[in-house]
């Protein structure tokens, strides 16, 4: 994988990969795993860092933090806003971080009965 692995002077965690430095911060895991033939593009666990906005939930100041176990899944207990970037980029790093050592429960970010069960195995055995 050509990816970086570095962003804004810090190493990404284990399995994460610099995928835009465009306004921000896209990182994602294991992209020649889950962005691939075996899942949808969709399927792409993702840590954002985006300048916050008026129509941002949270706040309109500072930088946001989100996490999507896959595109139209994210993570809301874990989004935050931070003032400066280098707190959301640390922020940011710890997310991914703990997502790397298996810390989250990947099938509670599911609403009921939408869990991808064979996607959340894969994520299963590829974390902790």
């Amino acid at each position: 994988m050509d990816l970086p692995k570095e962003h804004a002077g810090r190493r990404l965690p284990d399995g994460w990969y610099v995928w835009s430095e465009d306004d921000g911060l896209v990182a994602c895991y294991k992209p020649g795993i889950f962005d691939g033939d075996e899942y949808p593009r969709a399927c792409l666990p993702l840590v954002t860092v985006t300048e916050a906005s008026r129509g941002t939930a949270g706040g309109r100041d500072g930088w946001r933090v989100s996490f999507h176990i896959e595109a139209d899944v994210p993570a809301r207990k874990l989004r935050k806003n931070l003032v400066g970037y280098d707190k959301a980029i640390d922020y940011a790093l710890e997310i991914a971080g703990d997502f790397s050592d298996g810390e989250y429960d990947v099938a509670g970010f599911y609403a009921d009965g939408d869990v991808r069960a064979g996607y959340v195995a894969r994520l299963r055995e590829e974390t902790g």
